[in-house]
């Protein structure tokens, strides 16, 4: 091919003499050489990594290593590795064994082998002792599965004095084993600088006509782009690294992330892009770039068409004046202040009250909310008590923003003058309204609150706890599986109407943001403030009531009668489904699930697997589960608003006092389940204020069984990491103190019917009444028929 012979062509010579050892310092070069460092170093200066789970730095934190501490996922990869050699991907486990991205199995004396050769060094740039690191697994985006072999792909982008040079995506192959790795047989494709738009196709070093199994990819659009590019140069700039290729990949939920840097970079993305790469560096030599920013506009234009599309039009950088209005967010509380922009300040800077106010963390890391966009960051603190602004945003925080001096600061509304010109409502049109409902369900349907809150390692805590009822659980939660930041700057940008399902959508767009505070918080001893900010907590009113009933609990119940296992429980359940005209439910069984049974978002009802029922309580649970959960969901389907079916903000008590009332109407045998909720009152009572270990000896004092006692103490220490501390899942105090509610409700004579419009809150039933189009509710227990 003319292509070999192209004097511009950058040899791997070339490369070591002019670009690597005139660009790359010594001390850089090492930070790039080590993963570890690397992303601790990035992520503290805001740019986007995986989540490291675990390091092991020797054969003997390997013969300790709790492999039950890991997720399902994960990826293990040696700290100094090079050309994708010893990383081995983990998307599942398989009993206890271990099923690899191309569905291998292995068994835990596979994987502690393939651990003990990274450690080894077998995989190291210099063949001597690495460490072996687990590290989240990123999941690819729909774009990227369709052509892509398993694996994860990957962007590399060459940068040089801050402009991104040449690109291109790798994608793994069944040759490759599922890795994007060029010389293990991935696919090649070139990527043009100016607009993300895929190019050529290469692989073994010639070009094909299309990927492997999909065809021809020429003209698809790289999503995130230019973020990617910017990335990239930044990335360079605070490494310190004068050449440098930046991978990065795009993951479902997080969008772009940092996969590693390369201070030595292989030379196949010549190849891919069929243009000499040695041209293009000379040809940015000297250009005095003092920005990424600058650097990315200079590389469009130079190296790429310039793609001005009206849809990267609404991407657009936000206009900002020099004073802004921000909101601080910290460990105790928020602030809303008046911040400076300071593009020539590096950092930003808080002032030293407002920290001590928020509780602004002791590394300096902080968020803030600035035009409707969360930023996550670390900033100094210094004295503005004579200033009129309480922050300075510096460099690192504007770069999605741009400053027009004319600008004024946006009044807030307790300023707003009578002289204001009158502020004209918008007008909502039925799809505005769609997209509304439709993008508050998607984020609710993301967070998945209870389980975030399992404990991945609930089975070893309880054996442990089995052995030494005094024994306080250590618990450990498996990550994220969305973005906070996403989450918070998508409920910034909504707009909602001044009617009654604008009201009620203002206050999900709360109670939503208060789910992910509390889940951002799990582990940390701001857990339970964030959960009673989202629940509530039991008064000494409450808790008295609590013990007054328990008070009247015999010592002996009735004999249960026949006992049905969790198989036969189904088989009603679904007969009773059946019967009811549920269609689309489902009933499924299910191993370590903390309640006997529970209804799901997703239509499901699971039982767990080794739960026990008579057949009165099984009435009971069928009236808990299907008559209240169920329906409140079928008739919230029928509503012109989805968040009818999954649920309008804080209608858990309502809900759930709601299902307790029909279960005591429908269980005509005392059971001592009827006294659970007083029990779970007190439970997260003695979790406030003492150990895990003090919650099941105090139910046991009660005269509940040892099993009852664990669920009610592992029910409210979940989301903490020591259960020997204080704090508590308040959540469950909503049975009890919901039932007495909806008794007052019907003593007044109020309607229960209208609390099957959906789920929703008592208190807000006004308001719900008031909603345009609403449906009368059609599936109702049989005494509301």
């Amino acid at each position: 091919m003319w292509f070999f012979h192209n004097p511009g062509l950058l040899g791997i010579n070339a490369r070591n003499l002019l670009y690597i050892k005139a660009y790359n310092p010594k001390k850089a070069v090492m930070l790039a050489d080590s993963k570890i460092k690397t992303k601790n170093f990035l992520s503290a200066r805001g740019i986007p990594v995986a989540r490291l789970y675990n390091a092991i730095h020797s054969k003997k934190e390997l013969k300790n290593f709790d492999f039950n501490s890991l997720p399902n996922s994960f990826v293990v990869k040696p700290n100094s590795g090079y050309g994708g050699e010893g990383i081995l991907i983990i998307k599942g486990r398989k009993g206890s064994n271990w099923v690899s991205g191309n569905d291998e199995v292995f068994t835990q004396a596979e994987l502690e082998r393939h651990i003990n050769d990274i450690l080894d060094g077998r995989y190291s740039l210099a063949d001597i002792s690495d460490v072996a690191l687990f590290e989240q697994l990123l999941i690819a985006p729909d774009m990227f599965k369709k052509i892509a072999y398993k694996g994860l792909p990957d962007i590399r982008i060459v940068v040089h004095n801050l402009i991104p040079v040449m690109a291109m995506l790798r994608l793994p192959t069944e040759s490759s084993q599922g890795k994007a790795n060029i010389h293990l047989g991935g696919v090649g494709v070139g990527i043009d600088i100016g607009n993300g738009n895929l190019t050529y196709i290469t692989q073994y070093n010639k070009s094909i006509d299309g990927i492997p199994g999909f065809g021809d990819v020429k003209g698809i659009k790289i999503p995130h782009w230019e973020e990617m590019l910017l990335i990239a140069s930044r990335v360079q700039q605070v490494t310190n690294l004068g050449f440098a290729a930046v991978d990065l990949t795009l993951d479902k939920n997080m969008g772009p992330v940092l996969l590693e840097i390369n201070a030595r970079a292989g030379l196949a993305v010549q190849i891919a892009n069929m243009a000499p790469l040695r041209r293009r560096l000379e040809r940015v030599e000297g250009i005095k770039v003092t920005t990424p920013e600058k650097g990315v506009r200079i590389a469009r234009d130079i190296f790429g068409e310039k793609a001005e599309t009206k849809q990267e039009k609404k991407t657009e950088k936000i206009v900002i004046g020099n004073l802004e209005r921000v909101e601080a967010i910290g460990r105790k509380d928020n602030a809303k202040i008046v911040a400076q922009m300071d593009p020539h300040t590096e950092k930003s800077i808080l002032d030293k009250t407002i920290a001590q106010k928020i509780g602004l963390d002791e590394s300096g890391k902080c968020k803030f909310n600035l035009a409707d966009q969360r930023i996550t960051t670390v900033v100094d603190t210094a004295d503005f008590s004579e200033e009129k602004f309480k922050m300075l945003v510096g460099q690192r925080d504007l770069r999605n923003f741009l400053i027009d001096p004319s600008k004024h600061m946006t009044p807030a509304s307790s300023e707003q003058k009578a002289t204001d010109v009158p502020y004209i409502a918008k007008t909502f049109t039925d799809k505005d309204l769609e997209k509304i409902d439709q993008e508050l369900f998607d984020i609710d349907d993301q967070i998945k609150l209870l389980s975030h809150l399992k404990p991945i390692n609930l089975r070893e805590e309880h054996t442990k706890f089995l052995v030494d009822p005094k024994y306080n659980p250590k618990f450990k939660y498996k990550e994220l599986s969305f973005d906070p930041n996403n989450l918070y700057t998508r409920l910034k940008r909504i707009e909602f109407p001044n009617t009654p399902i604008g009201i009620l959508w203002r206050k999900k767009a709360d109670e939503i943001q208060r789910k992910i505070e509390l889940l951002e918080s799990r582990g940390t001893g701001h857990f339970t403030a964030k959960s009673i900010h989202l629940y509530g907590a039991p008064n000494e009113e409450l808790v008295n009531q609590a013990y007054d009933e328990i008070k009247f609990m015999p010592d002996k119940f009735p004999a249960p009668g026949k006992v049905l296992s969790a198989k036969e429980a189904k088989k009603v359940f679904e007969k009773a489904i059946e019967d009811y005209g549920l269609k689309g439910w489902r009933v499924k069984l299910k191993d370590e699930l903390v309640s006997d049974a529970v209804a799901g978002k997703q239509n499901t009802i699971s039982i767990r697997s080794d739960a026990t029922f008579s057949e009165d309580r099984l009435k009971g649970t069928i009236a808990h589960e299907i008559e209240t959960h169920a329906f409140t969901a079928m008739n919230g389907a029928l509503q012109p608003y989805k968040l009818f079916q999954r649920g309008l903000a804080d209608y858990l008590m309502t809900e759930e006092g709601l299902a307790v009332y029909n279960q005591e109407k429908t269980e005509s045998s005392e059971t001592q389940k009827k006294y659970w909720p007083a029990s779970s009152v007190i439970g997260i009572h003695t979790a406030l204020n003492g150990s895990f270990a003090d919650i099941y000896a105090k139910i046991l004092e009660l005269g509940f069984d040892a099993e009852r006692a664990w669920k009610v103490a592992i029910k409210a220490k979940r989301g903490l990491a020591d259960t020997s501390k204080p704090g508590a899942f308040t959540k469950d105090f909503v049975y009890f103190k919901g039932y007495r509610m909806i008794l007052d409700f019907v003593s007044k004579g109020g309607d229960l019917t209208d609390l099957y419009y959906g789920k929703l809150d008592l208190n807000d039933l006004d308001i719900v009444k008031k909603v345009k189009g609403l449906k009368k509710p059609i599936y109702l227990p049989a005494y509301l028929r």
